[in-house]
């Protein structure tokens, strides 16, 4: 679907259909976001190292369901936040090159919030791991 079809479907306020088409186009955009994002790979290295990590202790310890459940939602929810400020990050870039107080704020509220997440999980897998771990000695 071209892009001027989907601003004039935005402006006269119609549904865009939902159909197998569409659907398929929405996982493509999806999986090139993952793509930038893995591209640029900042951070990317860090994330699949944890959470390979993550996975590996929680087969060792034999984690029980619940605990699964809430490292997969905070791997999640980090990568999310972490494609959210790639994206404020590109479109602060693309406004401007030079040094603006509004960008740079709009660049560090974006990191901050996935330092935010990032020491959440770190205190989340502490509260899971360290009775396991402590439990060997």
């Amino acid at each position: 679907m071209s892009m001027a079809l989907k601003e004039n479907q935005y402006k006269n306020n119609k549904k865009i259909k939902i159909n197998p088409r569409s659907i398929l186009q929405i996982i493509k955009n999806a999986l090139s976001g993952l793509g930038f994002y893995a591209k640029d790979g900042k951070s990317i290295i860090i994330y699949v190292v944890c959470f390979l990590i993550e996975v590996i202790l929680g087969f060792i310890f034999n984690i029980d369901g619940k605990e699964w459940i809430l490292i997969l939602c905070i791997l999640g929810f980090i990568l999310s936040i972490e494609l959210i400020n790639t994206a404020i990050e590109s479109v602060c870039d693309l406004i401007t090159k030079e040094y603006n107080v509004l960008v740079k704020m709009a660049k560090d509220c974006a990191c901050a919030a996935t330092f935010v997440v990032f020491i959440v999980a770190v205190i989340l897998n502490i509260i899971i791991f360290y009775p396991k771990i402590v439990a060997l000695f």
